[in-house]
């Protein structure tokens, strides 16, 4: 009797043993496509952010100020600005010490932040279209879309994006094919050449200000 019962125990271990197994196996393998597949794809990435941009452009009820607060919060999370001063240094940026990459880039992030919001000064209902995300190198990804417009023709659109810390994050935008960082990046570099970098900061911050003047107008174009 004791080695039945002793027999009958050690079987219902060994089946607990093996559902054990099997609950933990099946738990990996649903838990690792999730952990992979946490990361929101470059084309979600951009078609959420459209999508709330516009949002908040066609709410009549909210306020200008408002709407200004939204699209910034909105720019913080989805666009490196870090990487984007950077860029629009291009070989400039090694040339500058610890403290000056600490001024350029939070200027250059309000002077981008304010760009952006005059662009959307234009908007007057144009459908934008989001179409497909391709991969240009490993943690680097290009969506592309266009603006189509009613009696002419549709003006194209490319959003570069990086993974960065577990995330994708806008570090450019081209708009007919003209790169935002590309056209700074060329004038910035004459200026740095020609007449360092205070004159750049003076420059970026009287156009800063010129931008930051004109944000009580209509909204418009989000890019």
């Amino acid at each position: 009797m004791n080695a039945y019962r002793g027999c009958t125990q050690n079987r219902c271990c060994r089946q607990f043993a093996v559902a054990l197994a099997i609950t933990v196996a099946v738990i990996a393998l649903v838990i690792r496509p999730l952990c992979a597949g946490s990361v929101t794809p470059p084309l979600i990435v951009v078609k959420q952010l459209v999508t709330r941009v516009l949002s908040i452009v066609n709410d009549k009820q909210m306020e200008q100020a408002d709407k200004q607060k939204k699209l910034r919060e909105l720019g913080a999370a989805d666009f490196d600005f870090s990487e984007m001063s950077r860029l629009a240094l291009g070989n400039a940026w090694r040339s500058l010490t610890t403290d000056q990459r600490h001024r350029f880039v939070p200027l250059f992030t309000s002077f981008l932040q304010d760009a952006y919001l005059n662009k959307v000064q234009n908007y007057s209902g144009q459908e934008i279209q989001i179409i497909r995300a391709r991969s240009t190198e490993p943690d680097y990804a290009q969506v592309s879309g266009r603006i189509v417009q009613q009696g002419s023709d549709s003006i194209a659109l490319a959003f570069s994006l990086r993974r960065e810390g577990g995330a994708w994050k806008i570090y450019d935008v081209a708009v007919d094919n003209l790169s935002t960082l590309g056209s700074y990046r060329t004038e910035f570099q004459r200026i740095m050449r020609e007449k360092g970098f205070d004159e750049l900061m003076r420059q970026i911050r009287d156009r800063d200000r010129e931008l930051a003047s004109t944000l009580g107008s209509p909204m418009g174009l989000p890019f």
